[in-house]
């Protein structure tokens, strides 16, 4: 099945040929789930993202859990920094 995964900062290198840097289709394996996608992505799972599916913030329990569906958006980010 097909989703859409977006990126934001510097993850956009991680996404698939294609893409246009910020945003990709993707093919995944039903049942999949956000950290599956991570892996397929050769994202480093020791970092800190935030994760949304359909424009709502997933929690971090939930990333290891929540079946995709095909047509999802998943939005990987990069942490927020400020001062």
């Amino acid at each position: 099945m097909n989703i859409t995964v977006k990126t934001g900062g510097l993850l956009g290198k991680y996404l698939p040929a294609g893409g246009n840097g910020k945003q990709a289709e993707l093919e995944i394996p039903d049942g999949a789930t956000p950290i599956d996608v991570l892996r397929q992505l050769g994202m480093p799972l020791e970092k800190s993202y935030l994760v949304s599916l359909n424009g709502t913030a997933l929690p971090k329990a939930e990333r290891e859990t929540r079946a995709l569906a095909a047509g999802d958006t998943l939005a990987i980010m990069p942490p927020l920094k400020g001062g």
